[in-house]
């Protein structure tokens, strides 16, 4: 046993613990975690850096050849990731308390990320991370990614079994982030989705929500990642602001182009899908906001200063 894993079995009682695994994980959440990982191969200067990624993606062996070679996804995971940031940055502007809520987590490291970034003020308004996704997903979570007083891990499913995250919500404006999760549902289960988190959050709250039109969803899929996957993509949007027209108190505020700040020779490939959208955004961040319901007045948490 090396000098590593005595400590480690020193920590645990004299058990050495057992290395994380992949059984019952969906390999595509593997694709965000290599792209944070490896965002400055992938996209030479950008201003990104995820030292956790890289670290959760040793701890896990992760074959870069099973997921193919098609940088594109990978690419996007990067800018998207880069514009939820951007977001959560300005929502936290506001001087109120937040509580941040990661629907199907993954190994999404935003928690360390964002708080590297933030500037002390805001900080201090978030209330508590609550990272949510399937069972087997929270076990290989709460091995790499281990909770703390201000991140709960909780197990969830969209768009019904939602009662954990129901728990872990208290008075303070929720903020729900859902990335890379809709396509893969039904769009009766996006729909059930909004209303369920309307349910959550009687009192209002903020969502961020990435899209894809359905051109670049169909064009995805011959790629080398996805269709070695066998990813089956049932939920495309071409204009976010349809999302307001699926559930009752939802309001469009603005969408962010992910597409747009990767540099041509990264994007060039997505002329054809882009032709077929009619110059509309093949894949977006939308920012929504879910009015209080008129049952519910409950008034906004302030930020303590105490």
């Amino acid at each position: 046993m090396s000098e590593a894993a005595e400590a480690r079995a020193l920590n645990t009682g004299g058990i050495a613990p057992v290395a994380p695994t992949l059984d019952g994980v969906s390999r595509t959440l593997l694709i965000p975690l290599l792209a944070r990982a490896e965002a400055q191969s992938l996209w030479p200067g950008v201003a990104f850096d995820d030292a956790a990624a890289r670290s959760l993606t040793a701890q896990l062996a992760v074959d870069r050849a099973e997921l193919g070679s098609d940088p594109f996804p990978m690419r996007l995971c990067i800018s998207r990731s880069l514009a939820i940031e951007e977001a959560l940055s300005a929502l936290l502007r506001d001087p109120i308390e937040r509580t941040l809520v990661l629907i199907a987590c993954g190994l999404d490291t935003l928690p360390v990320r964002l708080d590297a970034s933030l500037e002390p003020a805001q900080q201090a308004r978030i209330r508590r991370w609550v990272c949510a996704d399937l069972p087997p997903v929270m076990a290989l979570r709460d091995q790499l990614l281990p909770t703390s007083e201000r991140i709960r891990h909780v197990r969830a499913s969209l768009p019904d079994q939602l009662d954990e995250i129901a728990a872990a919500l208290d008075e303070t404006r929720p903020v729900f982030i859902l990335e890379g999760v809709l396509p893969y549902l039904a769009t009766e289960q996006v729909a059930d989705c909004l209303a369920a988190l309307g349910r959550l959050a009687p009192a209002g709250a903020d969502l961020l929500i990435d899209g894809y039109h359905p051109a670049l969803l169909a064009f995805s899929r011959l790629g080398n990642t996805f269709r070695r996957m066998r990813t089956r993509f049932r939920f495309g949007i071409a204009d976010p602001r349809d999302y307001a027209g699926m559930a009752a108190r939802i309001h469009f505020r603005a969408q962010q182009d992910l597409l747009r700040p990767l540099p041509w020779h990264h994007r060039k490939r997505a002329w054809l899908p882009s032709l077929v959208a009619g110059g509309k955004p093949l894949a977006t961040l939308a920012q929504l906001e879910l009015r209080p319901s008129t049952e519910d007045a409950t008034p906004l948490r302030s930020v303590r200063h105490d």
